[in-house]
């Protein structure tokens, strides 16, 4: 009786271990990764051509649990390609996974001991180069004269906030600033207290952008500015200065100012 009761016992015990590895195994089969879903924005062919790499590298998530999945793990792998960032990620039960990204737009060069620090449209850091080259050919916009930094890969210090400012403002109305701005430059830092200060946008026409006392009406100084050269006529472009600033009195912007000569 006891042998028979310990077969039984036995018999029971190895069903029920089966029937578990059965239902694991089902478990397993329905939520496993088979789709990855990744949505790409880009604005750039080198920007299709990392969206291509990075497609097959998320491939290789595919067969692992859906349940057990570190997204993390999806975001690291992204974070391979410093040209895209990772908007959202998330699981879709049962077996799919949807990722999406959009391409960080090339668009400074800023001088370091390495060569040029390459820069995003919102200062973030990308990589460093020798040279001051557009993945897809050109070069970005030099900034020069700015006492900046990099913190946590990202612009930092003196007129660092006012500079994105004022490029958010030029990109609103020039969708692509790099086909109309060479290069800004700080010039008269020594002079801020006196409201002297000034961004100078190098335009590749010709004319240049003053943009005095810029840490004061900022965007508006920005957008008064590229709004009177978006309406000047082409051959205005390619002399002279427009120079933004406020009443020394009131405070007020005042209407840009466009000069034949450049001056200081």
């Amino acid at each position: 009786m006891k042998n028979t009761r310990t077969r039984v016992i036995l018999a029971t015990l190895v069903a029920f271990i089966l029937l578990v590895a059965a239902v694991g195994a089902g478990l397993n089969a329905v939520f496993t990764v088979t789709y990855v879903r990744a949505e790409f924005s880009t604005c750039s062919l080198a920007g299709e051509r990392d969206a291509s790499a990075l497609r097959a590298d998320l491939d290789g998530f595919l067969g692992k649990s859906t349940t057990f999945l570190d997204l993390d793990e999806m975001r690291a792998a992204a974070g391979e390609y410093p040209y895209f960032r990772v908007v959202s990620v998330e699981k879709q039960f049962p077996s799919s996974v949807c990722i999406t990204l959009e391409e960080r737009k090339e668009t400074f060069a800023l001088p370091s001991e390495n060569g040029f620090a390459v820069l995003d449209e919102e200062g973030g850091l990308l990589e460093y180069k020798s040279g001051n080259t557009n993945r897809d050919g050109g070069e970005d916009i030099l900034l020069t004269g700015f006492a900046v930094t990099l913190e946590e890969g990202r612009l930092a210090g003196d007129y660092a906030a006012e500079l994105l400012a004022v490029m958010a403002e030029t990109s609103a109305q020039l969708p692509a600033p790099r086909a109309n701005v060479l290069s800004v430059e700080l010039l008269d830092a020594s002079l801020a207290d006196f409201g002297l200060d000034r961004f100078r946008l190098t335009m590749r026409e010709g004319i240049v952008i003053d943009i005095v006392n810029p840490t004061y009406l900022t965007a508006e100084k920005a957008r008064s500015a590229i709004a009177a050269y978006i309406a000047l006529e082409d051959n205005e472009r390619t002399y002279g200065k427009l120079s933004v600033t406020e009443d020394a009195f009131s405070g007020e912007l005042l209407p840009p100012d466009h000069s034949d000569s450049v001056g200081g």
